[in-house]
């Protein structure tokens, strides 16, 4: 009799755990849709140029880190699209460069950085790749300043309270004659974009 007793309450608990389990794997997608107010962005950047002639190479690798200042605009979104109004903003930071010459370090520099980004009003089309991710086939809102093309690429979600978090990493990689000479272009960043619900 406690042979089955005790068998019965195995059953019973494994099966409350499956059901738990299974409640546990299907997240709530997050729901992006609404207007919003641009906060800031915070963003790294990496920007690698190598150059060869002959036997000589020569690599630049120069880094920036900054939270956009002066950040004005808001963001529409529904179910499919994501839309700018009056977006801007402005970078102030100091960017520090590594020269190398045949893989040796030869010199290091900071050089001020800063760019303002005109008042944009756009879309962009965006499609959910899980239930805290999205995917902009046709670039984002916010790549003023890290390439020069339009490049697919992603977002991380995360909501707080009336918060959204877009982590984003962006990258282009490019090649380019230089007389005579071919330039490799690598740019990346990943930031962080704030919006807060209106």
């Amino acid at each position: 009799m406690k042979k089955n007793l005790l068998i019965t309450t195995a059953i019973i608990i494994t099966l409350f755990l499956l059901s738990c389990n299974k409640d546990s794997d299907t997240p709530t997608t997050i729901d992006i849709k609404g207007n919003w107010t641009f906060i800031s962005m915070d963003a790294n950047t990496t920007a690698i140029v190598e150059s060869s002639q002959g036997a000589q190479t020569q690599k630049t690798i120069t880094y920036s880190s900054y939270t956009t200042q002066n950040n004005t605009g808001t963001i529409t979104t529904d179910a499919s699209t994501m839309k700018a109004n009056h977006l801007s903003y402005s970078v102030n930071t100091t960017a520090k460069s590594y020269v190398y010459q045949n893989n040796v370090l030869t010199d290091s520099l900071e050089t001020p950085f800063g760019f303002a980004a005109p008042p944009s009003s756009s879309g962009v089309p965006y499609k959910y790749e899980s239930s805290d991710s999205i995917y902009f086939e046709g670039g984002t809102l916010f790549m003023n300043g890290v390439t020069q093309n339009i490049t697919p690429g992603g977002a991380k979600l995360k909501l707080n309270g009336d918060t959204l978090y877009m982590t984003q990493y962006v990258h282009e990689a490019i090649d380019h004659s230089v007389s005579g000479v071919t330039v490799k272009s690598d740019n990346s960043s990943t930031s962080v974009i704030k919006l807060k619900r209106q």
